[in-house]
């Protein structure tokens, strides 16, 4: 199942700086999967096109695995913009139309009908799609938000309303959603 490649890490076993757990989800049987996985939660397949939706809440360390789990993939944030949603999908419709191999979105995207608009706009065009949920405790994101320094969009006064609205509306992604899902558990 991996490709050849050596897995970083065992299912179930911690990894990375903010000490994740991993859990492949397989979309054929909606379970976790009891076999290793490579680098930084997932399977890489080198020569297939990507896109990577990332889900989680506010200060869950999304942006951080962007640039240490997936630092080949063009980002797609409304944290640098666009800010509009339609105007992030504008965006997205283009890297795809270009032919960018490699996407991340990188957003909190809590509801499936955003996340399904980009596999919808990906798959078309030859994308395998793979969801990364961040399951972090929000006192964990909490902790994060109020470290940060020069967040451009969301400052420690929003935090409480922000994570309160994430928790109240989120859809938690599930495996039909993709070709592989990916939780990734944090240990306080």
């Amino acid at each position: 199942m991996n490709g050849g490649l050596t897995p970083a890490a065992k299912l179930g076993e911690p990894f990375g700086p903010g000490h994740f757990t991993r859990t492949l989800i397989d979309p054929d049987v909606g379970c976790a999967a009891a076999t290793p996985i490579a680098r930084a939660g997932a399977v890489e397949y080198p020569d297939m096109k990507e896109v990577v939706i990332l889900v989680g809440m506010q200060g869950a360390g999304k942006t951080d695995y962007c640039r240490t789990a997936l630092p080949g993939h063009t980002r797609v944030s409304q944290d640098e913009g666009p800010r509009e949603f339609r105007s992030l999908q504008n965006h997205f419709r283009e890297l795809l139309a270009a032919g960018v191999e490699r996407i991340v979105v990188d957003r909190i995207n809590h509801l499936r009908r955003q996340r399904q608009s980009f596999a919808d706009m990906a798959r078309p065009r030859g994308y395998r799609v793979r969801i990364v949920y961040f399951d972090v405790p929000r006192s964990v994101c909490e902790e994060r938000i109020l470290q940060r320094k020069g967040h451009p969009t969301l400052g420690a006064d929003k935090m409480a309303e922000a994570i309160g609205h994430y928790e109240d509306v989120l859809e938690k992604p599930t495996a039909d959603e993709c070709d592989e899902l990916v939780v990734l558990r944090e240990h306080s």
